[in-house]
């Protein structure tokens, strides 16, 4: 189904889905302080890196860079490390029989996909428009870093593999191929890097353990086109049209599966995806998967190799 509506929403909420993943990513490093605050004898020691965690949340949404920058990040990290090194001097094993180390591992990976996205958000800032070059091998290692974070967030709920004969019954089996004119380059807007990022989490999300995630991305011909497809819960038909919406999530799945996103990875795909002259179809059928496509044109200057 070709996806053509206006997106209902605010220019307050649309300004603030440029920043939806990076607000997941300090959601994400929140939560696993609180988790571990929880079962803590000394809550105390968290409190100040959770306090820096909101205040990045803060910067994020009104684009501070005294505080959105990489030096504040290196400092963030250095606090939520030493105050879990504390915690671990004091309390090696928490309440529920968990270890303060292995949090401390998740976030170490997490940290690591934060530089990554904050690198890629100030540079979106300063040339928002610009088509950037990426070696195919860097791009897709990129992603895999990615999915190590999600494999390790999860913590030991599921594994993400790359070989079908390496999979068990809940890993994730992964399929990732790109092909571009360029040879071993592809060229994207950084916002659509971070809306690929985006869909593909989707699709894990809604995806039992044990499912196939398919990512294909193909350069050529003018055009830039990403297919990602899965075999999860799916849409039901009637709903298609509107999981674009702001906050919208589908019937079948808003209480069962659980997510701290507020339901707008859709509605930024398919704003930015507009917003660069493309087009977007999802596919989908209820308890069988979702297959999600989007062609971009690229402009005639972006890569000589391209054109």
């Amino acid at each position: 189904m070709k996806i053509t509506k206006e997106i209902k929403a605010s220019e307050e909420e649309i300004e603030s889905l440029e920043m939806h993943s990076v607000v997941n990513i300090i959601s994400v490093i929140s939560s696993q302080l609180q988790l571990v605050q929880m079962e803590s004898d000394y809550p105390e020691l968290l409190d100040a890196a959770i306090d820096r965690a909101m205040a990045f949340a803060d910067a994020s949404h009104s684009k501070d860079k005294t505080v959105f920058n990489l030096n504040s990040l290196n400092e963030f990290e250095d606090l939520v490390n030493r105050s879990l090194d504390e915690l671990s001097e004091k309390q090696p094993a928490l309440k529920d029989g968990s270890k303060v180390s292995e949090y401390s591992n998740i976030l170490e990976s997490v940290f690591e996909i934060f530089e990554v996205r904050l690198k890629e958000i100030v540079q979106r800032w300063e040339h928002p428009n610009a088509w950037v070059p990426f070696s195919v091998d860097n791009f897709v290692d990129d992603f895999k870093e990615f999915f190590y974070a999600m494999e390790k967030n999860s913590q030991g709920r599921y594994k993400i593999i790359y070989n079908i004969a390496e999979q068990e019954e809940k890993d994730y089996l992964v399929n990732f191929a790109i092909n571009s004119e360029g040879d071993d380059t592809i060229y994207l807007p950084l916002i659509l890097k971070d809306v690929i990022r985006d869909l593909i989490a989707n699709a894990r999300k809604y995806t039992p353990p044990g499912g196939d995630i398919t990512i294909g991305i193909s350069q050529k011909d003018g055009v830039f086109k990403f297919v990602v497809e899965d075999t999860g819960h799916g849409i039901p038909k009637d709903e298609i049209g509107k999981v674009v919406d702001y906050g919208y999530r589908a019937s079948n799945v808003k209480d069962m599966v659980r997510t701290m996103g507020g339901g707008f990875g859709l509605t930024k795909a398919y704003h930015v995806i507009d917003q660069l002259g493309g087009e977007m179809w999802i596919d989908s059928e209820v308890d069988t998967g979702t297959k999600i496509t989007v062609k971009i044109p690229i402009p005639e200057n972006v890569g000589s190799e391209l054109t």
